[in-house]
């Protein structure tokens, strides 16, 4: 059976077309002035989001939410098959939208909103593949299937739209009824007891702290627990179910990781936590970082992760490329620099793929191959560099299995090293030392990032080439040989070496900092490096050492970071460093707060105790 349409209108090549309800008060989710500001904002200018995101100061979060580029990072990674179909249910304001047309042969988005509809086919209207109708799921009848069925933060709210004993069930047996025999659905969906919601912060569709985990006492919102969701799939039809955590959630991922991915402590992830929740400005329950650090030890990440982004198949998911970890492009980058990185796994075998983030970054991909070639003209006979093969206009790395130096040194903390792995840090600087050496004024250098031209006067020891990422993390240590991998940033003119060992013990410490405040000791002291209040961070005492031993004075590295931080990015305000010539040696520092009952009750006896003295003391 056809839908029947009650209005049809043509919005530059889109057509946006709108079905004739059968119910006359159907429930509507609005974001209220904020989609009509969207709606004149797409009409007056055609790249209104990518206007709005270059203030990168959102006035609100509806607005951040339904215009950041941060969105798309849920589904960039995906194959989807470029002749394939979708069907977008709620589509929202057509956030993911524009992506799904860029990359499928038919998109229809479906919205239950009138005016949210008129948003999304203002906003892509120069797409001829797109479609937009106007409707509820539960009405929208539809004689073809699709490739691909897309449910974005939509099942919660099933129950007040789709009706029955079992709504949520009966949402996703459409669906399967929907898809062809190799289609997929593709659903994200907070967790219920995800690490946020412990941690106290409030639920997204209520605003209410704790409610998911006490199972939504007041509300006919639902989400689900990994084990619930994967319930209902199967009560569904669905046979394959291949799970993903977008980090920190899914709507703003900058990170996606494979069911197959265990994330270790030294793992980039945690560095996205706390996650942001909107309109939550209260203290944490618990430390979510930390929290999530100790349930991954524990093989419990997945069940805690805040958010699923789930693939199911009516058949057994087909056996080729597949990607298991997906890094965003970092949107603080200039447009230019911004690549993607996906761990894929083919018959087994892993490979890492760099693609462009957009149409000016593909020149820098080339740019990039260039410069592995040149390092690893600069490394040979000292290491091996991992060079990648073109593959379209991305290119295609062979994956080390082997680790990196930095995770040997926090591994080194780990089994409390008394010098923080110092003689690690050590071998990396001598390793610096073995390379292509000249003594010269490195005056491309002093060029390339508007150094006063003072700043070096008189020759200092430099690198032949300028390997700026030649650091601990980009360094895998195997049992014969070290492979140096990530290249972007390899220039042919001479580096002071110096700097780079800066670089890299900065850069140690950024990423090692929760095991360095773990393990602060009368054996292990450290001293505060840079930062204030809980952004504090703190480096080894014996790490300074070694940056207190280099020819060239602290306070110029910090003045070159910025300038090379400023030459990636859009903005960028590199914090100073708070070392003093006699720094303070600490042996404890506070890497989290951990609420007890005791704390507040300890304060109310103190404050009782000295109301009882001045009484005594007046009345005697």
């Amino acid at each position: 059976m056809a839908n029947e349409f009650i209005k049809t209108e043509q919005v530059g090549k889109v057509l946006l077309k709108q079905i004739k309800s059968s119910k006359a008060d159907k429930p509507v989710y609005s974001d209220g002035p904020v989609e009509k500001e969207l709606y004149e904002g797409f009409k007056s200018e055609p790249n209104y989001d990518a206007v709005i995101s270059k203030r990168r100061n959102y006035s609100s979060w509806a607005q951040e939410y339904h215009l950041s580029p941060v969105r798309q990072n849920l589904l960039k990674w995906f194959p989807f098959d470029a002749e394939g179909s979708v069907l977008e249910v709620g589509a929202g304001c057509g956030a993911l939208t524009g992506l799904l047309c860029s990359k499928l042969k038919k998109v229809t988005a479906l919205e239950y909103s009138y005016q949210r509809a008129r948003v999304i086919a203002q906003r892509h209207c120069s797409y001829s593949n797109l479609e937009v109708i106007v409707g509820g799921f539960q009405e929208y009848k539809e004689e073809r299937l699709f490739d691909y069925i897309t449910v974005i933060g939509v099942l919660e709210y099933a129950a007040g739209f789709y009706g029955g004993e079992k709504p949520f069930e009966s949402f996703l047996k459409k669906v399967h009824t929907m898809l062809k025999p190799e289609g997929a659905l593709i659903l994200a969906i907070e967790n219920k007891i995800g690490l946020k919601y412990i941690a106290g912060a409030p639920e997204e569709h209520t605003g209410r702290i704790f409610e998911s985990i006490y199972n939504y006492p007041f509300s006919k919102i639902r989400t689900f627990s990994k084990q619930e969701l994967a319930g209902l799939l199967e009560a569904a039809g669905f046979v394959s179910v291949q799970w993903y955590y977008p980090l920190p959630d899914y709507k703003r991922p900058k990170i996606v990781l494979s069911e197959e991915v265990t994330p270790s402590g030294t793992d980039s992830i945690w560095t996205l936590y706390p996650a942001r929740t909107s309109g939550f400005g209260g203290k944490a329950a618990l430390a979510e970082r930390w929290f999530g650090m100790t349930l991954a030890q524990a093989g419990l990440f997945g069940e805690f992760a805040n958010s699923f982004l789930v693939v199911a198949r009516k058949t057994k998911a087909p056996e080729k490329l597949r990607c298991i970890r997906f890094w965003a492009a970092n949107q603080g980058r200039k447009p230019e620099f911004r690549t993607n990185v996906r761990i894929c796994v083919d018959d087994g075998k892993k490979s890492v793929v760099r693609s462009p983030d957009n149409d000016k970054s593909v020149q820098f991909i080339g740019e990039i191959a260039q410069r592995e070639l040149l390092a690893e003209k600069f490394f040979k006979g000292k290491a091996e560099v991992v060079t990648g093969q073109p593959d379209g206009s991305s290119l295609r790395y062979s994956f080390i299995e082997f680790p990196s130096l930095e995770e040997l040194i926090a591994d080194a903390i780990e089994k409390e090293d008394t010098g923080f792995g110092k003689s690690l840090v050590e071998g990396y600087i001598r390793f610096l030392e073995t390379l292509p050496i000249e003594e010269c004024i490195p005056e491309r250098f002093i060029q390339e990032f508007h150094l006063p031209s003072g700043e070096i006067t008189q020759p200092v020891k430099c690198l032949a080439c300028a390997v700026f990422d030649c650091v601990p993390h980009n360094i895998k240590v195997g049992p014969q040989n070290w492979y140096i991998i990530d290249n972007e940033w390899t220039f042919d003119y001479p580096l002071p070496i110096d700097y780079l060992a800066f670089r890299g013990i900065l850069t140690l410490a950024a990423n090692l900092q929760s095991h360095i405040k773990t393990h602060a000791s009368k054996d292990q002291p450290v001293v505060l490096l840079r930062g204030y209040g809980k952004n504090r961070e703190y480096i080894p005492l014996s790490w300074l050492e070694i940056l207190q031993a280099l020819k060239i004075p602290v306070n110029k590295f910090t003045r070159w970071e910025t300038r090379f931080q400023n030459y990636v990015n859009i903005r960028q305000q590199t914090s100073r460093l708070r070392l003093s010539r006699k720094p303070k040696v600490l042996t404890r520092v506070e890497f989290c707060k951990v609420p007890t009952i005791w704390g507040p009750l300890h304060r109310l006896n103190r404050l009782l105790s000295n109301i009882a003295k001045l009484l005594t003391r007046r009345f005697r």
